[in-house]
């Protein structure tokens, strides 16, 4: 059984490192150096720090490797063309998943806030009276004031 590898900052930074530049996680876990990638998974799920970071770290690795895709579709040959195509594809369907400016939805946040007032405020203006008030004037009753 081997030794478990505690992530830290200098391991985190690594991590970080090579996800911006267009390493996946999965091929990094392999390394003799890094933690395997259950070890990673388990640290995203209980750190949110450490999440943050490696979504941020993918984010920009998305962006390298859309900029290498894009490198490799200005020298394909008619050799190569076919899988060049295939990996521009995926890295338009990676930075529409990872990357706001790609995405095919725009979100618009608002925060819109209603607030109703009474123009009449010792007036009981409650749901229950004015059910009261309907059922009463249904009947023929009239209120004494």
């Amino acid at each position: 059984m081997s030794k478990e590898l505690v992530i830290n900052d200098k391991l985190t930074n690594k991590i970080c490192t090579e996800l911006m530049n267009g390493i996946p996680l999965a091929r990094l876990a392999r390394q003799k150096d890094m933690p395997s990638l259950t070890r990673i998974y388990k640290e995203i799920t209980n750190n949110k720090s450490f999440l943050e970071r490696i979504n941020e770290a993918r984010r920009i690795g998305a962006q390298t490797y859309i900029e290498n895709a894009m490198d490799e579709l200005e020298h394909a040959d008619n050799r190569n063309i076919m899988v060049v195509r295939e990996k521009v594809g995926l890295a338009k369907w990676l930075a529409s998943k990872l990357i706001p400016v790609y995405g095919d939805r725009q979100e618009v946040k608002t925060d819109t806030t209603i607030e109703i007032k009474w123009s009449v405020p010792d007036v009981d203006k409650t749901f229950e009276n004015e059910i009261k008030t309907v059922h009463a004037e249904e009947f023929g009753i009239t209120k004494d004031k």
